[in-house]
Formats: C-alpha cells, sequence, structure tokens
C-alpha cells in the first residue's frame, strides 16, 4: 500500500527544475519523492518549472514526474531512467538540502481516434483511459474526452526507446466499460502502440451495447417509490436509482452472469432472488440482451449494540456479517457506546468489533471458543461487554543498531486452531506501538520487504532472537498491561535471501549474491536451513549433529524437533532432487 508520508517540521529537503527539451518550463506538474517503502510526499512545479519537497525524514529517494493531464510532455523518471527500480535514489539527510535537481522530459506520444456507437454515430463525453502496460510506463494513466464528433486526443505518452505498449479503456454513459479490441476484460484487449514524440491514430471504435437489466422493486405495500437498484455483471457495477413506479433500468453492462440487489429507506436490503446474500445470478450472456429482474424487500430489520468496558466505547465502530461472511455492514457507535445497524435482513449474523483506538479488545463477539450468531428480526437489541486490551511497544533495528523503518511487526496467537493476528508497523525511528491485544499468549515477528532489488533488506526475527517461531519466547499479555522496551535486532540483508549478511560473511558465504539455495558444506542442508538452524554452513554437520551444534536459532540450548522438521519439509519442497 502506497501512503503519504508523515512530514517532520525539520527535516530534509529536495529541490530542482523541470524543462522541456527545448528549455521551455513545465508548470503545473507534480513531483513526487518515494521512500524505499514507497511511501511518499508531492510538489508542484512552479513558474519557470521550479519545485520544492520540504520536511522529508532522512532516507534515499526516488523522483518520478507526473505533468498535467493535457501536458504534452511525457510522465517520467529522474535522470531519465526507464523503470521505477532503476531510478538514481537521492539521499536526504536530516537537516540536509540537496538543490540542482534538474531534470529534463520529453514530449510524449499521442494517441488519438473516434468513438461511435454500433449504427456509426459519434457517442461525445466519452471518457477514453490509456494505461500503461510495460515497466517503462507503469505509472502512467492519461485520458481525454471525446467531443461532439467523438474525436478523443490523449496527449503526452512515456515510452520506452522504440515504443511502448498501453491499454486503452473506453467508458461511456449507457455503455459497459470496455477494451481497445472490442473486449470487456484487459487481458484480451489489444494494446495500443506509443512513440515518444509521435502520434498513432487507432481510427474509430465501435461500442459494444452490452445488456440491459430492468426491473420493479416492491415492499410490503406495494411498490417502493424511492431508492437504489445495483446491478453487477462481469466485474462492472451500475446504481440505478428506483423511480416513483418502482421501476429501475441499468444501461450498459457487459454480458455475464447477472447479480441484482436493492434498498430502500425503512425496507432490508435484498438479493435476487431474495435473500440476505447473493444468491442465484441471471445467465444473460448475448450481447444485445433485455433482461428483467424483479426485487421484493421485506420490512428492515434494525441490530442495536450497546458496548461497556473500561475504556472510551465511544470511540469503537463495528462491522454485522452474515454467516456465510458474504455481506456485511457497519457503523460508529455514538458517545455512549451505542450502534444500530439498519436496514438489515431478518436472518443470523456475526458481530467484529472494532474496538483498539477504546483502549478494548476487538474481535469477534464469542460464545465461548466459537463466534457467536445473533439471530436478527424486527428491531434487536444486545449488550456487550469488551475487555480491555493490552498494549505492547518497542524499537526495531538493524543488526548495525541503526532504527528500521517500515518493518512489520505481528503479534501471532498461539495454539489456537484459527490464530489472531495484531499488527503494525514501525515509524522512522523504528518505533512500534501494538494495541487491542487479548490476554492471550503470542509470539512477536518483526518482518520486511522490499521493492526494488537496490532497496535495503533484512531478515524477518522473532522475539527474542529467534530465527523460526517454534524458538521464539511467548509472551503473555495481561489485561489492561502496558508494557514497552519489547525490542527486536532484525540483521540487514542487502542481497534479499533470507540470511543476515554479517553471518553470510563470518561463515564464507556472498552477502551481495542469493546463495540460499547452496549447499556450501554438501551436508544435505541448503545455507539457508543452517541460517535457521543456527548451524554452521561450511561444517558438514548432518542431521543428528543438528541440534547439538545450533545457536542463535531458537534460544540458547538448541532448535526445537518441531524446527529442524520444518526447515527439512521446506528443504524438500525448494530442492526434490535432493
Amino acid at each position: 500500500m502506497i501512503l503519504s508520508l508523515a512530514l517532520r517540521a525539520t527535516a530534509g529537503e529536495l529541490d530542482g527544475t523541470l524543462l522541456g527539451e527545448e528549455g521551455e518550463p513545465i508548470v503545473g506538474a507534480t513531483v513526487v519523492a518515494y521512500d524505499p517503502r514507497f511511501n511518499y510526499a508531492t510538489a508542484t512545479t512552479r513558474a519557470g518549472g521550479a519545485w520544492t519537497i520540504t520536511g522529508l525524514p532522512a532516507n534515499r529517494y526516488r523522483i518520478v514526474y507526473y505533468p498535467g493531464n493535457d501536458d504534452p510532455h511525457a510522465d517520467g523518471f529522474f535522470g531519465g531512467a526507464s523503470a521505477v527500480c532503476d531510478i538514481d535514489r537521492i539521499e536526504v539527510t536530516d537537516d540536509g538540502e540537496r538543490t540542482g535537481l534538474d531534470d529534463v522530459l520529453p514530449v510524449g506520444a499521442t494517441l488519438w481516434g473516434r468513438v461511435l456507437d454500433l449504427a456509426g454515430n459519434p457517442v461525445p463525453g466519452t471518457v477514453v483511459e490509456a494505461r500503461g502496460n510495460d515497466s517503462a510506463t507503469q505509472v502512467v494513466t492519461r485520458s481525454a474526452t471525446t467531443s461532439s464528433d467523438g474525436a478523443y486526443e490523449i496527449v503526452g505518452l512515456g515510452a520506452a526507446p522504440g515504443g511502448s505498449p498501453y491499454e486503452v479503456v473506453f467508458g461511456a454513459e449507457g455503455w459497459p466499460g470496455q477494451w481497445l479490441g472490442q473486449s470487456y476484460s484487459s487481458s484480451t484487449a489489444e494494446n495500443a502502440w506509443a512513440v515518444l514524440g509521435e502520434p498513432t491514430e487507432l481510427g474509430d471504435y465501435a461500442l459494444l451495447d452490452g445488456i440491459n437489466v430492468s426491473g420493479l422493486v416492491t415492499g410490503p405495500e406495494g411498490p417502493v417509490v424511492s431508492g437504489t437498484a445495483y446491478v453487477y455483471s462481469n466485474g462492472q457495477v451500475l446504481a440505478p436509482a428506483i423511480d416513483a413506479s418502482g421501476a429501475y433500468l441499468a444501461e450498459g453492462l457487459p454480458p455475464g452472469d447477472v447479480v441484482a440487489w436493492a434498498s430502500s429507506p425503512g425496507l432490508a436490503t435484498t438479493y435476487y432472488p431474495g435473500s440476505d446474500r447473493p444468491g442465484s445470478a441471471l445467465p444473460a450472456h448475448e450481447e444485445g440482451l433485455e433482461a428483467t429482474i424483479d426485487l421484493d424487500l421485506p420490512a428492515e430489520s434494525t441490530f442495536t449494540l450497546s458496548f461497556s468496558g473500561a475504556g472510551d466505547v465511544g470511540e469503537v465502530s463495528v462491522l454485522v456479517y452474515n454467516d456465510s461472511y458474504t455481506v456485511g455492514r457497519g457503523d460508529s457507535a455514538d458517545d455512549s457506546g451505542r450502534v444500530t445497524i439498519t436496514a438489515l435482513y431478518p436472518a443470523n449474523y456475526y458481530v467484529y468489533v472494532f474496538a483498539d483506538d477504546a483502549g478494548l479488545v476487538s474481535g469477534f463477539a464469542m460464545d465461548g471458543a466459537d463466534r457467536r450468531l445473533f439471530p436478527v428480526s424486527g428491531d434487536t437489541e444486545v449488550d456487550i461487554e469488551l475487555r480491555q486490551a493490552a498494549t505492547y511497544s518497542g524499537a526495531v533495528t538493524g543488526d548495525d543498531g541503526e532504527p528500521v523503518y517500515g518493518a512489520s511487526v505481528a503479534a501471532i496467537e498461539v495454539g489456537a486452531d484459527d490464530p489472531r493476528t495484531w499488527d503494525t508497523t514501525t515509524d522512522h525511528d523504528g518505533r512500534y506501538v501494538l494495541t487491542g491485544l487479548d490476554s492471550v499468549p503470542v509470539r512477536l515477528v518483526a518482518s520486511s520487504w522490499w521493492y526494488c532489488p537496490s532497496d535495503p533488506g533484512w531478515t524477518d526475527t522473532w522475539y527474542d532472537g529467534a530465527r523460526a517461531e517454534d524458538g521464539a519466547i511467548v509472551l503473555e499479555p495481561a489485561e489492561g498491561e502496558s508494557r514497552d522496551g519489547i525490542d527486536l535486532v532484525m540483521p540487514r540483508d542487502d542481497d534479499h535471501d533470507e540470511m543476515g549478511d554479517s553471518w553470510e560473511r563470518e561463515h564464507g558465504l556472498d552477502p551481495g549474491f542469493d546463495d540460499s539455495d547452496d549447499d556450501l558444506d554438501g551436508d544435505g542442508y541448503s545455507n539457508f536451513e543452517e541460517w535457521i538452524l543456527g548451524t554452521d554452513p561450511g561444517g558438514g554437520a548432518g542431521v543428528g549433529e543438528a541440534c547439538g551444534g545450533c545457536s542463535g536459532a531458537a534460544g540458547t540450548t538448541g532448535v526445537a524437533t518441531a524446527t529442524v522438521l520444518a526447515v527439512a519439509t521446506r528443504r524438500r519442497r525448494a530442492a526434490p532432487s535432493r
């Protein structure tokens, strides 16, 4: 997930200028600085093409340019890089300023053509979108809207040397969304070819009509006079209004299996043919078909939940699922901890409570060891008492002592058939806070992932120092407990082979190359398995010696038998020929 950066008042700064190939300033372009976690900060080019991004936390950043949709200059990567991961990273230090980051963007490619209906008439107002479809254009999306004669022109498309493919998507009111090549799926669509600085004519595109679905919505007192119908087919959904006669019309859906439902004030949201969940679908696979789906909505059932507990119950929110988890409805509690879910179809429901912000335990309402199922019909009210949660916090650092930013820290329930997980992410100082912990035994693990091969990496680490879950310490949060100082150290792993670089150097392996599947000493265990077991990858230890020679993998005395078996199983999957 890409998130904006939390900028600091005193931090680094990037400054530059963005020009065209003829020296013309590019004004109004968005300049984005991505950190290694692909969180980002932005600026807009001003007069003269100048831009400034301030408040950046210390890190290395990749810069990407996005000119305006109508700007003929192509989106591009800093320094003319050919792909996101090829961008030279700019290092920013606290209170440091990097200036002179001047760059040039070429004029992009142009795609143009016309959009018509099947009778050959122009379709004005069609949105035509081009989406980049290779590594050089993966960040590029440009669009245009057809004029009165159905014509469009999409400008500023980036491309690799020799050109790049683009998906072209057409969206017009009354027609289904569709791709170049008269396809309803990107996987079967034709690509357009774009070349920098050149126009490419796509010719006339005739929109497929798709199917139309109409029907009558009734309730206990006859036709429903307001509300919304929802009609789904082949990945697309329309939401036509229900008129005063109870009728609706969904025009322009791709052929497929049609699912419909409707909602109206005071009535239950109902799915075809008459349920709290999607049931039978209406086959409508023929282009141009006129299908009919009528819906009958019973009076709504309401579900009122009143929460209590030693926390701020006004911060609680709830999601109510039917018993197949196919449909959910939710809302937030008022200051007294009371919430009413409306428009429910009479059925049985599970309740999931979000209570971390209240200092209480999140999760499903339980009946002993099972999730509690609430029968809801008419106006139903229940009281639910929430338990006070525990909070764990600490710091995650690398084995060089530096904070690890963007690592995931998870507490995983031990011994449950369906273990729960609580997780969070470290900030720029490597700090984490796990909230909402229930009073159940857990193990903690810190993990990190990478987007680009040149980005830093770290190996997964279990608390306290274990390399496998079986050897990790079991923690037991207490109700209302707030515990800090649960710190984890992650070995640096810049070759992303899941083995610590310092350990590799110590044992004669290559920390700049993925040699995890190699077997340095030929003992039948890969280097990665030796890393997990804590044995010497060059020492020739066999299965019988593994436990006696273990260190740093699962406590201080050895590796649990289960860990040995788990690693051996992984070895057999990874290298079945051995």
